[in-house]
């Protein structure tokens, strides 16, 4: 089962959201993860599953550092029950804590300790023992407000607005458009937005505009598909079709009428 937390208003404007996925799918059960401009910490608080893209085994009671990605990633479960938490860093949010150039980690993932001594093992073993959600949130709220008041890395809020005015347009904003609003040049604009968020504009808007594509989608039906894409920004079916397989290796049909309650960042096939 698929479930998401919310962070406390203090740390609201740097991470999403916190996420959990606990349940006991079929062993070799693959799961495609589509990009979605953000970074990740997943804390694998009981068995885990293997990374089948970056050939990494992730071990129950660690912690995995997971960079911005302008593809989807394919994790396969290995054990017949898997319990893992995620902490989700908006665009510029992970900086603000480590100050990290995220255009060094597109399409990485790697052990947390790699980076960082914030989740280290003896706090994950902390973790297990809660069985509440809410205090397990509680629990990380507090370290991340602690590690917030060590560090005060500085993000240009000009980089903080284009995020914010590339999602309000759903990425469907030119960049040209979003130039002349920044008052920087392209080539310096550029390359601060890759070092916050990991992205080029135009990758980031990409991954923007197949999220809203993904949305409509769900509520469709196959004869509507060119009106949809569209809408969506999109040339053409076949163009809307490129796009979706490339960022979430499945067919728009795959997300057609899903029911409400079925998440379409993760996606399981047997």
């Amino acid at each position: 089962m698929y479930k998401e937390y919310l962070p406390c208003d203090i740390l609201s404007p740097y991470i999403d959201k916190y996420w959990e996925y606990k349940g006991q799918p079929e062993y070799g059960t693959k799961i495609s993860i589509p990009p979605y401009g953000c970074t990740d910490f997943v804390l694998t608080l009981g068995e885990a599953v293997n990374d089948i893209n970056n050939n990494l085994k992730m071990q129950p009671f660690h912690s995995y550092f997971v960079g911005p990605m302008n593809t989807y990633t394919e994790l396969v479960t290995v054990a017949n029950s898997v319990h893992v938490f995620g902490i989700r860093f908006l665009p510029c949010g992970l900086y603000r804590f480590m100050g990290l150039p995220l255009n060094e980690l597109v399409n990485h993932r790697c052990s947390a300790s790699d980076l960082t001594n914030i989740f280290s093992n003896s706090f994950i073993e902390r973790l297990c023992s809660q069985r509440d959600p809410k205090r397990l949130t509680e629990i990380i709220d507090e370290l991340l407000i602690h590690h917030l008041s060590k560090h005060n890395p500085k993000i240009d809020r000009k980089i903080l607005f284009a995020v914010d005015k590339i999602n309000r347009e759903r990425g469907m904003l030119s960049i040209h458009s979003l130039m002349t609003d920044i008052c920087l040049c392209q080539r310096h604009f550029e390359r601060k937005f890759k070092i916050y968020t990991g992205y080029s504009p135009k990758e980031y808007s990409r991954i923007v505009k197949f999220w809203n594509a993904i949305d409509l989608l769900r509520n469709t039906s196959y004869d509507n598909l060119l009106s949809t894409a569209v809408l969506a920004g999109y040339y053409d079916v076949p163009h809307l079709s490129r796009e979706v397989k490339r960022l979430s290796g499945n067919s728009p049909s795959s997300f057609l009428m899903l029911p409400s309650k079925i998440d379409t960042r993760i996606y399981f096939e047997s």
